[in-house]
């Protein structure tokens, strides 16, 4: 069962050419400028509500961080699942803030 997990997680570096840590790293740049917006956005709407997103912008560029720096495929691959899961959380909760306030 380790082999096939193993050889899934692989499959799945190649072909998303995730061992690139110049992948990683251009997606940790790009969160930094989400955070940047998240800080613009509070400013030109007087609220704090656009900080928010900030932290799951955070810890996504963490976890793109770790994922260029990962030795194993699996790693690899469970760093780009939170980078996804953050990222997809961080957008979501500006549109909340965007519909609601």
């Amino acid at each position: 069962m380790v082999n096939e997990s193993d050889d899934v997680a692989a499959r799945l570096v190649a072909a998303l050419r995730l061992r690139q840590p110049r992948v990683q790293r251009v997606i940790a740049g790009f969160l930094v400028v989400f955070m940047v917006v998240c800080v613009v956005a509070t400013v030109t709407r007087t609220s704090a509500w656009p900080l928010l997103p900030l932290a799951s912008f955070a810890g996504s560029a963490v976890a793109a961080w770790r994922a260029s720096s990962a030795t194993d495929d699996r790693h690899v691959v469970a760093w780009t699942t939170v980078v996804a899961g953050g990222v997809a959380l961080g957008f979501w909760l500006l549109g909340i803030i965007n519909r609601f306030w």
